[in-house]
């Protein structure tokens, strides 16, 4: 989705454009990657672009709802991201961008909430998922998951390098 803020760029504007854009479950497909996902059943993004110290400034909040894979046992696990913050819009012209606090729009003029949500979103994305913060994962050895209960494999597993020492100590 488009939207226009050459309105708001303006000096004499004192209006804003307040945006609200839920991501159609067929395009939810490219976000996947993104998340790290199994599959993806909301993305949506609210906010307002309006001037700030003379530029555009854009409020934002970002939601995403998805499914992925626990990195510890597996399961399927209801994952939601939340971000908010406030960026400058700048032109790719270039213009009026000085410093990090800037979102480089590709049109001059249209802020593309698409792009603006992979840049930001994209971010606070983490490197794996949990089902829980206590999920005990796979036993190493058989396979079971250990938040099921525990398994009958042997717990201590010796290094085979270390196997000459094993009398090494005894009387």
């Amino acid at each position: 989705m488009r939207i226009n803020i050459e309105s708001v760029r303006k000096k004499e504007a004192a209006g804003s454009v307040k945006f609200d854009y839920t991501v159609e479950a067929a395009e939810n497909g490219s976000y996947v990657s993104l998340l790290g996902a199994t599959e993806v059943d909301l993305v949506r993004i609210r906010g307002e672009a309006a001037q700030k110290n003379g530029l555009v400034a854009a409020d934002y909040e970002i939601e995403a709802g998805f499914l992925a894979e626990c990195a510890r046992c597996g399961r399927e696990t209801r994952q939601i991201i939340n971000v908010s913050g406030e960026k400058y819009i700048a032109d790719k012209s270039g213009e009026d961008k000085d410093g990090g606090d800037f979102y480089v729009a590709e049109t001059d003029g249209i802020l593309e909430l698409d792009d603006f949500i992979v840049e930001f979103l994209g971010v606070e994305v983490p490197y794996r998922y949990l089902c829980s913060e206590d999920c005990k994962g796979l036993c190493q050895n058989c396979g079971k998951d250990l938040n099921e209960g525990e398994c009958n494999c042997q717990k201590t597993k010796k290094n085979p390098a270390f196997k000459v020492l094993d009398g090494f100590f005894k009387e």
